[in-house]
């Protein structure tokens, strides 16, 4: 038989859970909005809390005492706040300066083992000499690191060993190549002494001491150093003729002439010069060289004188040689030789003066 008295209890337990929230439902839509409670405040309430906010407002002053101390507080806060960051700082300055000393460090191990090892030499310029022979007088393996290479020394020790060298320069090319930048030397002049040619350079370097002729300009009545050797440089026994040689390659080389054959300076005070081996010049000393030059190449180079023609000028006082070009005409059908005697050569050019002035003055 069913349980009669259990059923009815069960049914009672959940009626009064249904009448209970029935009952909440209720007591919840009875309750006042927002709004209505709004309304509904104590009006007195209200007047108190406004007499509250009126009795702030007329509240005294601080004390100035008391106000230092909150200024002296608040400074002392924003003081440590400062220093706190400052510190702060400091310390990423101090990382931030270890770790760079610590890479450099790093990078300067790096590159005097590792880094910057030569893979490479590399030769420019022209030259009588091979590459391998230019490497080698450099002393050059190939191996060495560009950072710890010394390269002061390299130019010297190639341009003892290879005479035929004007110039040499060595420069490191990072990462890994060294490159060597070599002038030949080009024979500028030979200083015939005591049966002995002396050839130089460009740079009064010795090329060669032998007894064959070189394609450049001789130079007569020098007479060189004993101390002067092959790859050195050359020098005069008297420091004047080496001063004589270079005014007037110096103005030679200003009035660009070219296919100087000799160039005697026996006597300084009666210079005598020969062009292309068939125009004598006699210079007189060394004063106004250049305007002797300038005249020199007038006549020679703008088609007074023949290129066929075997002609003596006579530009020892350029002021003359000015007023009177072409007083070397009537030379080039009588040609003044050396061979004559002292005497009737200076006859023969004074009556050669006196002509052309007769010839100019007409």
């Amino acid at each position: 038989m069913p349980d009669f008295h259990r059923l009815n209890k069960s049914r009672t337990v959940e009626m009064s859970k249904e009448e209970l929230n029935r009952k909440l439902r209720e007591q919840a839509s009875k309750a006042p909005s927002p709004a209505e409670r709004r309304k509904n405040v104590n009006p007195q309430s209200r007047k108190q809390q406004k007499i509250t906010e009126q009795t702030k407002k007329q509240l005294p002053p601080q004390s100035p005492v008391r106000k230092k101390r909150e200024e002296e507080a608040r400074k002392a806060a924003e003081r440590e706040l400062r220093e706190r960051r400052k510190k702060k700082g400091g310390s990423n300055v101090v990382y931030y300066l270890m770790t760079a000393v610590l890479a450099v460090i790093i990078f300067s191990v790096l590159s005097v083992t590792v880094l910057f090892n030569c893979e490479k030499i590399v030769i420019e310029g022209e030259s009588d000499y091979t590459d391998e022979q230019i490497i080698t007088a450099s002393g050059l393996e190939g191996t060495e690191n560009l950072v710890r290479l010394n390269t002061a020394g390299i130019p010297e020790r190639i341009l003892d060993k290879l005479v035929s060298l004007d110039s040499v320069k060595v420069d490191k090319v990072f990462p890994s190549t060294i490159k060597i930048s070599v002038t030949r030397s080009v024979p500028m002049a030979e200083f015939y002494y005591n049966g002995k040619n002396y050839v130089i350079s460009h740079i009064g370097r010795v090329m060669q001491i032998d007894t064959s002729k070189a394609d450049c300009m001789q130079v007569l009545g020098y007479k060189p150093a004993e101390s002067v050797i092959v790859g050195g440089f050359i020098s005069a026994e008297d420091p004047e003729q080496d001063k004589l040689v270079a005014e007037i390659s110096r103005a030679i080389e200003k009035a660009e002439i070219d296919n100087i054959t000799t160039v005697d300076i026996s006597d300084s005070l009666a210079l005598v010069m020969t062009y292309d081996d068939r125009v004598v010049v006699h210079l007189g000393s060394i004063l106004q060289i250049d305007e002797k030059m300038r005249i020199i190449r007038e006549l020679v180079l703008n088609g007074y004188i023949a290129e066929t023609e075997h002609v003596t000028l006579d530009v020892s006082d350029p002021s003359r040689a000015i007023q009177r070009p072409i007083t070397t005409a009537p030379v080039t059908a009588a040609p003044v030789t050396e061979e004559t005697e002292e005497g009737e050569t200076e006859d023969e050019d004074a009556e050669t003066s006196e002509t052309a002035s007769g010839e100019t003055t007409e």
